[in-house]
């Protein structure tokens, strides 16, 4: 039996441990340097690679992303992976951090790249694109982020231009007006909201052509361990739709476009392969 006395200690002792805990938790919340999208501030873009040791990369680093994709000078690779994918739909949640906008459902499907496999992690935009194709910026950019066992990363990103609406935003709608509603105190907290189940058939559309380059996270702490695959159709949206997302983002969360560095980009059309540009 255990004595009154021990039973006092025992919780004494479990909650300092406890409180020990929450503190470093909340500690490791505030580790991560603080950073811009504004350029020339002292937290922006070009100073990232200042602002903590673990963003070194950003500033330092030789095959970071974004790029500027100039597709006359892409090598062209029949070889490529054909990016088949099946996305089952799945519920998640919304975040929005004041610099991103994350969507980061259940298990919902895999990509293989030159034979490994990558599941599917979660869904984040860019506004305005930041990726450049024939000197364009087009108004969104959608990172479809997936990783694989080793810790690497593969992105599919998918560039719009103003047109039509996007079915797949209709699902967001609601939620997307709900986080703009909510005056959250961004660098405390987080503005979320549960979406419920979400369909993903129309992200998984055939993919046809696309450029693939080795590149990096476009945001601190910009580790170089990313497969990205950018494609060559630039999808229709709604400036509506696009202005639900950058209400959320009003200064934007593009980083500018980093130095090749003498990568290769590589450029995969298969035949009836839809480009929205000349090459």
């Amino acid at each position: 039996m255990v004595s009154s006395h021990a039973a006092v200690v025992f919780l004494v002792a479990a909650s300092s441990l406890a409180a020990v805990a929450l503190s470093q938790g909340e500690a490791n919340k505030k580790t991560a340097a603080e950073y811009s999208y504004v350029a020339g501030s002292k937290l922006g873009p070009e100073n990232w690679g200042k602002l903590s040791p673990e963003y070194k990369l950003c500033g330092e680093g030789k095959k970071q992303s974004p790029i500027a994709i100039v597709a006359k000078q892409a090598t062209p690779n029949p070889t490529l992976d054909s990016l088949n994918r099946t996305y089952n739909a799945a519920d998640g949640t919304l975040v929005n951090n004041g610099k991103d906008m994350t969507f980061e459902p259940g298990k919902v499907g895999t990509v293989t790249v030159s034979g490994k496999v990558y599941s599917f992690k979660r869904v984040n935009w860019h506004a305005p694109a930041e990726h450049i194709i024939h000197g364009v910026r087009h108004p969104l950019e959608l990172h479809l982020v997936h990783a694989a066992a080793d810790g690497s990363l593969a992105v599919i990103a998918i560039l719009y231009k103003f047109g039509a609406p996007d079915s797949f935003y209709f699902q967001l709608k609601k939620k997307l007006a709900e986080l703009a509603a909510d005056k959250c105190n961004f660098g405390e907290d987080d503005s979320q909201a549960a979406l419920g189940l979400v369909h993903m058939r129309s992200l998984q559309k055939r993919t046809g052509s696309y450029f693939r380059y080795v590149g990096s996270l476009t945001a601190p702490p910009c580790t170089e361990n990313v497969v990205w695959n950018v494609l060559g159709k630039i999808r229709q949206i709604s400036k509506e739709q696009v202005g639900l997302i950058t209400t959320l983002l009003p200064a934007g969360n593009a980083r500018p476009p980093q130095p090749l560095n003498g990568r290769t980009v590589q450029f995969y059309n298969p035949p009836n392969s839809t480009i929205s540009f000349e090459m």
